[in-house]
């Protein structure tokens, strides 16, 4: 009965270590997560901007000129 025992407080170390480990496993996924939205929208604003600023050259280039 003792082995028993021993045998399931091992594994109940062992499980608790797992869980500790998926939890910050889980909190890493969580920041990178959170940190690629943060960069995504950074990016969107640029190539917004970006586009805006082709669009507005393009249309001006037409207007100095006449042609594209």
């Amino acid at each position: 009965m003792a082995e028993k025992s021993c045998k399931c407080v091992e594994k109940i170390k062992d499980l608790k270590n797992e869980i500790n480990r998926l939890t910050e496993q889980s909190s890493n996924y969580e920041i990178i997560s959170s940190s690629h939205k943060k960069l995504n929208g950074e990016l969107q604003t640029k190539l917004t901007a970006a586009e805006k600023k082709i669009k507005d050259f393009e249309e001006n280039y037409i207007k100095i000129d006449g042609k594209k």
